[in-house]
This record gives C-alpha cells, structure tokens and sequence, in this order.
C-alpha cells in the first residue's frame, strides 16, 4: 500500500489538494472517481512527480464559450486523442479536462469544455455529440451511440479515428485531381479578362479609322473590353457574381441532380465519380457493421456519405430491398452501381459469414481502382485543358485579327 499525493477538480472548477492510499495510481484514481474528484494530478509521495493530468490553471467562472465547426483534421486529432485516453483506461471526464486545458486548437478546448459540462450535467457522451450537429454527424454520433450501448466505446472510437484518416485521405485525392483544373481555368478567366479590358479597346480606334463593319465576334468582344475599360470596379463583382453562380449551380437541389447526371455520363470521369462515393459508402458500411450497428441502419449510415444525388437514390432502393429481405449482394448487384468483382466479395462475404472481412478487402480494391483512376485523369486533363486554352486564345485572336483580314479581302 502507497500513499499518492494528489491534485484534483471539485465541483467542476474547485481545486483540492490531498493524499490517499492505494495499491497502483490507477487504483488512486478509482477512488478519487468515487469521491467525485477528477484527478489531475498524481504522484507517489516520496516519488519524482509524474503528472498524469492537466497542468494547473488558474481558477475561473464557468462560462459558455463559443463553439465553432472543426476541421476534419482536428475532428480526428480529438478523436484520436479520446481513443488514446480510452485505452489508457482514463475516463471521459479527466480526457476531456485534459484535451480542454492542454490542446493547441482553440476549436478542439472549447468543443472540449461543452461536451463535459454535459456529460457532468448527466448526458451520454453520444447524447453530448449530438448537440453539436454541425461538429458531428449522424454516422459519427451512432457510431458512438453503438460502442455505449456494446459497452466498447473504446474500439468504436478507434474505428472511427480510422474512419475519419481514411476519408481525409480519399478527400485530398479528390482535391488534388481536382485542383490543377480548376485553377488553370480560373487563371484562363482572369487571362481572357484582363486582355478584354486592356487589349481590345486599344485597338479600337484603329477599326475605326479602317471604316469597314467590324464581325459580330469582334464587336461582342469590343464593346465588352470598353464597358470593362469604363467601369473596371465592377471586375471583381464580376468574378465574386461568377462564382456565385457556380456555387448556385453546384448546391441547387435542381442543377445539381443535373451535374450529377452528366457527370456520370461523362467515360472515365464517371468513374472517378462513381468510386469514391463507393469508397466511402464501403468504409462506412463495414465500420458501422463491425460496431453491432444492424444492416439496415448501417446501410442508411454509409449512404449519408454519398453526395451524388443519382448514386444516393439508387441506393436508398438497396435499403429497402434489404429492409424487405433481399440479399446485400442482390440488392447492390440491382442498383448496377458497383463493380462485379465487388458484388463476388460481398456475395462471398455474406455466404461464408464473413462479411466484416471482405468488406474490409473490397474497401483495399476500390481505393486502388481509385489511384488508377485518379492517375490517369492527372494524365488526361493536361491535353483537355490545352485545347481548352488553345481554343480561348484562337477565338480572342482571331476576333482581334478577323477585321484586318476582312480590310486586306476588300483592298484585293
């Protein structure tokens, strides 16, 4: 039996200073959780320190801080030190006061402080999640729900700090395929703007004296250059108003379903597509499944992921087939969405009752199809733009040169 000195947290925000016997610091600490104090810090008396919580901090008022949206990277840092804290077989609580007292990200310490004042006000921590729906979704809640009510809480936030890395990682391939176009056209824009406003009307007065009727391109692309000459403040609305408009296109229920639709139309980029909303509708399908979360459920979980509006409808009729008695395999076989070789593993899986596994080795293919896709779209997109930018350039040019040609015609 050894005697530990402690400092501890009363009431939430009162600090106490004491000693207790025990056998172990972990057995100290149980005995502090049973008096209601939340250790943070522990030692052997006689010992060299070895602080095991939060450093001091002064005393202050409780008070609500403001809560703002995580990013995925700190959604799985905190995540990932929950787990930590878990296996350590600390609690909630003395995980939570640690995080909120020491962490880095002001995101992650007042996220921190409100999910424990609710868990000591008597919530569940997936009860706790749940108030924070911009923070947690509905997967990372019932997931968490799952692993409370198995009583292995621990391992669920293992799986979802795997999770959570593993679509962070499928989102930056898609970003990084995504980018190089996306700013090489942006950079076309601002190119075709700016020769607009500063080229075109310089060559005005010139047509003019030229007498002859300028053609139509030319007269569209001039009177443009000199409206944007006049009123060049109005520029960057003009981009802010372009923009705006993509972002309307790409969010309204309408011609988004029509993005959508064409995109899937589209060979090869229909599958870059196709594949990472099944990559993610796979990992979320066998975390949920591996938690105890029933099929049906896990089904609705993993189609939250998919952002296609034509992918996420076809797969709601799987979950009714499902729910109806249908075979996994047969349902997904119905939607023709996934690969054949996929629907053989799941098929597999179902009939070995191994289902866990060989979704697990379907997630490994379908993220290596993935590479290969997005390998050969890198490849791809380098002569589509060209033509694209080969293309802009041929039309400002030939409506700068079109009128000189149309004076040298006449002169012959």
């Amino acid at each position: 039996m050894a005697i530990f000195n402690y400092e501890a947290l009363k009431n939430e925000n009162e600090r106490v200073n004491g000693n207790i016997e025990a056998d172990s610091d972990k057995e100290a600490r149980e005995l502090l959780r049973k008096q209601d104090l939340i250790p943070l810090k522990l030692y052997e008396k006689g010992a060299v320190k070895n602080v095991i919580g939060a450093a001091p901090a002064k005393k202050k008022a409780t008070k609500k801080v403001q809560v703002k949206k995580l990013t995925m990277r700190e959604k799985i840092d905190f995540t990932n030190i929950m787990y930590t804290f878990s296996k350590s077989g600390i609690s909630l609580i003395e995980s939570l006061y640690f995080v909120e007292t020491n962490s880095e990200s002001k995101n992650i310490k007042n996220v921190s402080v409100e999910i424990r004042r609710k868990i000591l006000a008597g919530s569940s921590l997936s009860e706790a999640l749940s108030k924070f729906p911009t923070i947690f979704d509905d997967i990372y809640i019932g997931l968490v729900k799952a692993g409370e009510e198995s009583g292995e809480l621990e391992e669920t936030l293992k799986r979802l700090s795997y999770l959570l890395e593993k679509q962070d990682n499928l989102n930056s391939k898609v970003i990084s395929t995504l980018a190089y176009p996306i700013f090489v056209m942006f950079l076309a824009m601002l190119v075709t703007i700016l020769l607009l406003t500063f080229v075109f009307p310089a060559f005005k007065g010139m047509y003019e004296q030229l007498g002859d009727e300028l053609p139509l391109i030319t007269q569209i692309f001039m009177a443009t250059g000199v409206f944007l000459k006049a009123h060049w403040y109005l520029i960057p609305f003009i981009f802010l108003s372009i923009l705006g408009v993509i972002y309307f296109i790409f969010n309204w229920n309408v011609t988004k379903r029509l993005m959508d639709k064409v995109g899937l139309e589209i060979p090869i980029f229909e599958k870059f597509l196709r594949f990472t909303s099944i990559s993610n509708f796979i990992m979320v399908l066998r975390v949920a499944f591996e938690a105890g979360i029933p099929m049906v459920d896990s089904l609705m979980f993993a189609n939250y992921t998919i952002k296609n509006i034509v992918l996420r409808e076809a797969m709601r009729k799987v979950i009714i087939e499902v729910q109806y008695g249908t075979s996994l395999s047969a349902s997904l076989r119905n939607s023709k969405i996934f690969p054949g070789i996929v629907m053989c593993m799941i098929a597999t899986g179902e009939e070995s009752g191994s289902l866990t596994e060989m979704l697990k080795q379907t997630s490994e293919y379908i993220d290596e199809q993935i590479e290969r896709i997005v390998d050969l779209l890198s490849k791809l997109f380098e002569p589509f733009l060209f033509l694209i930018i080969g293309g802009i350039v041929l039309t400002l040019g030939l409506s700068l040169y079109l009128p000189l040609f149309q004076t040298y015609a006449n002169i012959g």
